[in-house]
């Protein structure tokens, strides 16, 4: 440590503090006061000097940082070398300097800008301002100044006792060097050292990974426990796989203690294959079949490996220079199929290795962390107490065997009875919908991108992230768009066997996430370089121990010895007695959990993979000419990309010849995204390189703008696009490398989202590893277009593929955003996607797309009313009188008999305009129910067609009435779980958590002549006291309800739900009502539209759905489009369908109130409108044959009522409306549409 001074001109930037600090007395008793004298004294020091000696100590123990500068009031201090000092010595010399210094000094800066100072006073002198930490001595005591923006009270507390114990030290021991003084009382050491690792968790630890797995095969030896491409292994049959594959290693001379290398893709049988090393006693060894051959050769020639199991018939190149031998798994694979499938009894203790985990090196040379059973047990441990079985039954194995997620991912559901989904990688999610995990592990960028993807399954339970810093907008977002239940932060390097320290979230969070506590049997301490505890809340490096730490690095005692340190006497008992240095600083919180604070080296993550730039420098290096390098992480989160700088020492080397000497060196995540070239590279007064320098520089990821691209190629602009959307280029050109202008695997995977959405064809990840430049991924768009175009079997119907095309070619005409459609025909059903979520985001419009479906809830009603009638609970035409005695009263007293018939027809009377049912703070049905007393019968029952959501919310309370259980229950478990669907919360929640991503809404306004963006919708089940709802639903699910209607009550899954004859009720022919004009009764349920058609459109927040159901050919036609109103979009579609449409529409019309007026024409349709002082009078006619208009309905719109507007304020007529616009942030309306149906206006 090291003390200097600090001139006024370098703290000029520094501001007064504006809030006021708050004061703290430190305590200054007789007996230690009477010390700090006596001490002072002996050491020929002040006791002023003495206490500001003892304030430097403490400001170096908890900031970390060796070199302090502290500022004096009045004086400055030379730099000057404490070590090995007395804090009386040190006294003595800092007193010296401050009496011989001229000049004033200035504001302590330590680490990212803290100022701290001491200040002499007597009492009456103001303190100083401009100081986030000032000790003020007196002659009364002394007490410290913080800044409440910086400190906490509980924190300032803690360092006022650690600088008294500190200086109680000091007296009690005047000779101690400073680095020898305690600074954590008795209390504070304790709770540090043990209560924050009071982590012990019984187990097993005299078993071992394998026999676990076998004893779960002995209870479920019938359950799934790997899946791959559709292939499931029971855990029987994964068993005696592992004991014939476990028998031929023996049989090849493999024993047990050997090391296999394991170079094979990821599928079932590398599962089996793993098993079967732990069976024979052997730890497997993993090589990436990717890494270049001398990555591959240098991680051989430490693991000193017996054997290599590689895919294939030909060994790789890379093994002819290697001692081990070349198993081809073919052959292996051959020769266990004749092996007997009983256990080959070899003799494995807990503290034999299960494999190696080869890290980065800052040498060149990877490290091999070697990993015990006892290790992966402890583990297991934690895993078992933190997850449920249900938690654990389909885990994604999507990490490679390279890094430890992997560990957990395999072996933590396998040994609770789960299923180990296999899969390429985590992104895999965004192109296989088949997969239902239960719980994804991942690190947060790629998290990222399955969010913005909507690629998270309505099946996981638990998100676990790892390997990179967590931000609190990321979990926020996981909790807004998907269904998970927990998300936990998970944080440990190789060499604690993969996680250390956890916290788990099960919501939103406002704060910073922390990496949390330790797992069980684990232990965590923070200490400074001379392995000391920090205080809490100070800066230290994370060091950790337990039952999870590794034995080392694999023939490597000098850089085991560097990391694997034995445990300071000071800590008291540690489990193991050795501590793991990770290089990561970290500090406690007031909630006793550690927040990392990033590293103290210049080892890196980069999307989860653990990187030493030295490695990369060290490598860059080889190359001949080059005088400089420095390797550098730029960026932040999933954008984050590593960047070398090279200085050239006289010779013409191209970055080209570089780029090419790292690419066979180091594999794919440790290229740099970009070289760059500079005569010298800028250096510190010590000669070091500046990374900080270099790392502030602004970096051009484009190219020269004169390259701009111009081809002809449609194709190749296609994709252009997409690249400067991407990656921000400033000019592109054919040849040009993805990966060599920023291109990373995140990027990648977007990327292949957006050509697939242009393809109309899923592009896979690895198809853009294998076409890297513009020209080669134009070609991959155009070949996967065509597949897509002859993709469609022979045998689908002509109409099944014209309606896939007409929506994408449609919505782009019409600029609507997104849209899905469903199309069910001859027992087929087809589910087409296009555009995108949100156009801000750009996010897919997908299979997990959620859209609000505003008028569903009348049919999922019905549905489950008319399954309580298949129950024999109540009659379709029998009175409800008594179960609802109070609801159906006329206005002049007497009572009316209302069937359920007459309420899923529309044809019960009861008066729609009841003001009552849009009172949002009615408490229940029946309080509603009771209000509807005297005042809800408006016509005779059966008489009049009149719509009636006041009719539907009576429904629901017939329902709970008849169950006894809220009705969205009942919704739930008579509808919605046996189609498979996201079920509705059973309570109101208005502005509630709904889950899935639901589609940001757009609406046109013919002002601008496009879609603008509507506010989001909320993401929930919106719902008013009566019981009306909206619900938000993907176009699948959709789909399962309309297969209900054109299947007669049985789900696509053959389950009959509803019987035949009440299911066809449901969909009763209309039938024309005297005295309602133009509109028809409709069905018991299912909405009707039209002459032929069965359904109906709704919308609502910018979204527009459309169901038609046609009974005849057992088919339909639905469609759920972001865009308000997509009549245009829908009358193609249907037209394509059909062979004809329904309307003609065109856009909407859009005034002021005062120039709405006038006369709106169609095909054999007009509307008359004309302004009233507070309506709007409006009359609808059709052209008769004999070319006469016929009114069909004319009234009133009301311009005011409750709100400013009133349950007359719109009118729908057929596919057109007639509508007022309120002003935004207002209920005053502000102009009015005239709805697509009416495609002229005349006059």
């Amino acid at each position: 440590m090291t003390v200097g001074d600090i001139s006024a001109d370098s703290i000029s930037a520094y501001s007064p503090i504006a809030a006021p600090a708050l004061q703290l007395p430190i305590r200054d008793d007789a007996t230690s006061a009477q010390g700090i004298g006596t001490h002072s004294w002996s050491s020929g020091s002040w006791p002023t000097d003495l206490v500001h000696a003892a304030f430097t100590v403490l400001v170096h123990r908890y900031s970390g940082q060796d070199d302090i500068v502290l500022a004096r009031a009045g004086r400055a201090v030379r730099s000057y070398d404490v070590q090995g000092l007395t804090l009386g010595g040190l006294a003595s010399a800092l007193g010296e300097r401050y009496r011989d210094a001229a000049r004033g000094g200035g504001p302590a800066d330590l680490g990212d800008g803290l100022r701290v100072g001491t200040v002499d006073s007597d009492g009456t002198a103001p303190v100083a301002e401009g100081f986030a930490l000032l000790l003020e001595i007196t002659l009364a005591g002394f007490t410290l100044h913080y800044d409440r923006a910086l400190f906490t009270p509980e924190l300032i507390r803690r360092m006022a006792a650690n600088l008294d114990t500190l200086l109680d030290d000091a007296v009690r021991r005047p000779q101690a060097p400073v680095g020898d003084l305690a600074l954590l009382a008795e209390p504070e050491r304790r709770r540090l050292s043990q209560e924050f690792n009071a982590t012990a968790l019984p187990y097993d630890r005299g078993t071992t990974l394998h026999a676990l797995v076998e004893a779960q095969a002995a209870r479920t030896p019938d359950a799934p426990a790997v899946e791959f491409n559709g292939t499931v292994l029971t855990y029987r049959q994964l068993d005696r796989q592992a004991n014939r594959l476990a028998r031929a290693l023996a049989s090849g001379g493999i024993g047990p203690g050997s090391r296999i290398g394991l170079s094979l893709p990821r599928t079932h049988h590398a599962v089996a294959l793993l098993f079967a090393v732990h069976k024979a006693g052997c730890a497997y060894v993993p090589l990436d079949p990717a890494y270049p051959a001398d990555r591959l050769t240098a991680i051989a020639a430490t693991a000193d490996m017996a054997a290599v199991v590689h895919d294939g018939d030909t060994a790789p190149d890379w093994l002819a220079g290697v001692s081990a031998t070349a198993l081809s798994w073919p052959e292996l694979w051959e020769k266990a199929s004749a092996e007997d499938d009983t256990p080959p009894g070899v003799t494995v203790g807990p503290e034999d290795t299960t494999h190696l985990i080869y890290t980065s090196g800052s040498t060149g040379i990877p490290k091999g962390v070697v990993i015990s059973h006892r290790n992966v047990l402890a583990l297991l441990a934690w895993s078992e107490a933190t997850y449920s079985a249900e938690d654990l039954a389909r885990v994604l194995f999507s990490t490679s065997l390279n890094f430890d997620l992997s560990v957990y991912e395999l072996w933590a559901p396998l040994t609770r009875g789960g299923c180990v989904v296999v899969v390429d990688n985590v992104l895999a999610l965004t192109e296989d919908e088949g997969l239902r995990p239960t719980l994804v592990n991942t690190v947060p960028s790629a998290l990222n991108v399955l969010l913005q993807r909507a690629a998270v399954p309505a099946s996981t339970r638990v998100l676990n992230v790892a390997g990179e810093p967590l931000s609190k907008e990321l979990v926020n977002a996981a909790f807004a768009t998907t269904d998970v239940e927990r998300l936990y932060n998970l944080y440990g390097p190789s060499e604690d066997t993969t996680y250390s320290t956890w916290k788990c979230f099960t919501g939103p969070t406002d704060e910073a996430p922390t990496i949390g506590v330790p797992v069980h049997n684990t232990v965590a301490y923070l200490l400074d370089a001379d392995g000391r505890p920090v205080p809490h809340g100070a800066t230290g490096e994370l060091h950790l121990g337990g039952d999870g730490l590794a034995d080392g690095y694999i023939n490597d005692p000098e850089r085991t010895g560097a990391a694997f340190v034995p445990a300071p006497d000071r800590l008291g008992p540690v489990p193991g007695g050795r501590l793991y240095r990770t290089g990561d600083l970290a500090r406690w919180t007031e909630d006793g959990e550690l927040r990392f604070l990033g590293r103290k080296d210049n080892q890196v993550k980069v999307r989860g993979f653990r990187i030493e730039l030295g490695e990369i420098e060290s490598v860059l290096r080889e190359v001949v000419g080059l005088r400089d390098v420095a390797a550098l992480a730029v960026g932040g989160g999933a954008d984050t990309r590593l960047v070398c700088w090279v200085g050239l020492d006289g010779a013409e080397v191209t970055t080209e010849a570089m780029s090419a000497h790292l690419r066979a060196k180091l594999p794919h995540y440790m290229q740099p995204a970009k070289i760059l070239v500079e005569e010298r590279l800028p250096r510190l007064p010590n000669g070091k390189v500046d990374r900080k320098a270099l790392a502030a520089r602004p970096i051009d990821w484009g190219t020269d703008p004169a390259t701009t691209f111009t081809g002809d190629d449609p194709d190749e602009a296609s994709v252009a696009r997409v690249w400067s959307e991407l990656l921000g280029l400033s000019g592109i050109s054919p040849d040009l490398d993805f990966f060599s202008v920023g291109g990373h695997s995140l990027l990648a995977t977007l990327l292949a989202a957006r050509l697939s959405d242009t393809a109309g064809r899923p592009v896979r990840v690895a198809e853009i590893y294998g076409h890297r430049t513009l020209a080669e991924q134009a070609e991959l768009l155009r070949r996967t277009r065509e597949q897509a175009a002859d993709e469609a079997p022979a045998d689908a119907p002509a109409r099944l593929r014209a309606v896939a095309e007409t929506l994408r070619e449609s919505a782009r005409g019409h600029g609507v955003p997104g849209a899905s459609t469903a199309v069910f025909l001859d027992g087929r059903l087809d589910l087409t996607y296009y555009g995108v979520t949100d156009t801000d985001s750009r996010t897919p419009y997908g299979p997990r797309t959620r859209q609000r479906v505003t008028c569903i809830s009348k049919a999922m009603l019905a549905f489950v009313a008319l399954r309580l009638v298949d129950r024999g609970l109540v009659g379709l035409d029998e009175p409800l009188n008594e179960l609802l005695p109070r609801a159906f009263r006329r206005r002049d007293g007497r009572t009316v008999e209302v069937t359920l018939r007459h309420l899923l027809s529309h044809t019960s009377g009861v008066d729609d305009s009841y003001e009552v049912w849009h009172d949002t703070d009615l408490p229940d049905l029946d309080t509603y129910l009771d209000s509807l007393e005297g005042y809800g019968q408006l016509f005779e029952p059966g008489e009049v067609f009149a719509y009636s959501a006041v009719g539907t919310s009576i429904v629901a309370a017939l329902i709970e009435r008849l169950l006894g259980i809220p009705w969205r229950r009942a919704v739930n478990e008579l509808m919605l779980t046996p189609l498979g669907i996201k079920e509705i919360p059973e309570t109101r929640t208005e502005g509630g958590h709904y889950g899935r991503a639901v589609s940001t809404g757009y609406i046109w306004t013919e002002k601008v002549k496009q879609y603008v963006r509507h506010d989001p919708p909320k993401q929930t089940i919106a719902d008013d006291a009566a019981g009306s709802f909206s619900v938000c639903l993907t176009i699948a699910d959709l789909a399962k309800i309309a297969r209900l209607a054109v299947d007669d009550g049985v789900t696509a899954d053959g389950e009959r739900l509803l019987s035949a004859e009440l299911a066809r009720q449901m969909r009763t022919p209309q039938v024309p009502v005297p005295g309602h004009h133009f509109m028809h009764a409709w069905g018991l349920g299912w909405l009707m539209f039209g002459p032929t058609a069965f359904g109906f459109n709704s919308n609502g927040s910018g979204h527009h759905n459309f169901i038609q159901i046609f009974p005849e050919e057992r088919s339909f036609l639905l469609l759920l489009a972001n865009a308000y109103p997509a009549f245009g979009l829908y009358e193609d579609l249907l037209r394509t369908f059909t062979g004809e449409g329904l309307i003609r529409t065109g856009r909407p019309f859009e005034m002021e109130l005062d120039d709405c007026a006038g006369l709106y024409a169609s095909d054999g349709y007009r509307l008359q409108v004309e302004r009233g002082a507070e309506h709007l009078r409006y009359a609808y006619s059709e052209r008769q044959p004999d070319g006469a208009w016929r009114c069909l309905d004319e009234g009133d719109l009301v311009l005011s009522g409750a709100g400013g507007f009133s349950s007359m304020s719109e009118k729908n007529i057929l596919a057109g409306s007639i509508s007022f616009i309120p002003t935004p942030g207002t209920a005053t309306p502000g102009y009015v549409r005239i709805g697509q149906r009416f495609a002229r206006r005349t006059r």
